[in-house]
């Protein structure tokens, strides 16, 4: 029943038309975005995603913005998009992907020939499967998928609590959220993200006035890997993921740098 389904979606959106009057790869010289209409959306690429993989086939058009970029190192060969139905990762197997798509720049991705895929629990865009791995789209190939469009976009972030990740981590699944009245637990505060001596990843937890819990992911090869984490209380900015743990989907949340996160305030009582 749920591949019937995932048919249905790929046939009816194959069956809208689309207006492509420029060639993808085609960067404008003005702030404007390219003359080319999406025909899809994150949505209908998330409920296409399995594990093993689907390849498009159809002409799909995705327009979406960039949330979460590389520039911080703490996000690796992807970029964070989200349009107004969701969030997708958007696999590039190449670097400084923030030089040319930045946070708050729209993307028009032509998905044809491009694989939609669950790992590790989250849905993503990538370039090629061979024999189960997943490759991110290839630089040389770029241009072929993606045509950037305006940039500067302000994409305000969704309020959010804790229990709603939690409870619903795939509602939220690579798009810009913000946490309200939340603090780094006890044992996590004035200790750094991560080892940079070492680049190792760390994996944090916060919490609310209530006890609720989540955890933010930290790379150790985010620029910011040595500083220390906040000993306050008040807003954070993230990107809301997921991944798969033992005991099932589990919220993960990862920050794109420190000017995020504005934790001040005094402690939970």
């Amino acid at each position: 029943m749920k591949k019937f389904a995932i048919i249905i979606t790929v046939v009816f959106l194959a069956g809208i038309s689309s207006c492509v009057k420029e060639k993808f790869g085609t960067e404008p010289v003005t702030n404007t975005d390219p003359n080319i209409t999406a025909n899809t959306s994150i949505a209908a690429l998330n409920a296409m995603a399995t594990s093993n993989g689907i390849q498009i086939t159809q002409s799909l058009i995705l327009s979406a913005i960039v949330v979460g970029d590389d520039k911080s190192g703490n996000f690796y060969k992807e970029l964070d998009i989200e349009d107004s139905t969701g969030g997708i990762l958007l696999m590039i197997n190449g670097d400084d992907l923030y030089a040319t798509y930045p946070a708050g720049r729209r993307l028009f991705i032509n998905l044809q020939g491009l694989y939609v895929v669950k790992y590790d629990s989250a849905s993503e865009i990538v370039g090629s499967i061979d024999n189960g791995a997943f490759t991110g789209i290839a630089t040389s190939n770029l241009s072929q998928y993606v045509t950037p469009g305006k940039w500067g976009i302000n994409v305000a972030p969704i309020a959010v609590t804790i229990p709603e990740l939690v409870n619903h981590p795939y509602m939220y699944q690579g798009e810009l959220v913000q946490l309200n009245n939340v603090e780094f637990a006890s044992g996590y505060r004035g200790v750094p993200y991560a080892n940079a001596t070492y680049e190792l990843s760390s994996t944090m937890i916060i919490k609310d006035c209530n006890e609720n819990t989540d955890s933010i992911y930290t790379s150790g090869y985010a620029s910011f890997a040595s500083a220390v984490t906040p000993s306050g209380n008040g807003t954070l900015v993230c990107v809301a993921g997921v991944y798969g743990g033992s005991s099932g989907v589990l919220s993960q949340l990862m920050i794109r740098d420190t000017t995020d996160l504005h934790l001040t305030g005094p402690l939970c009582p």
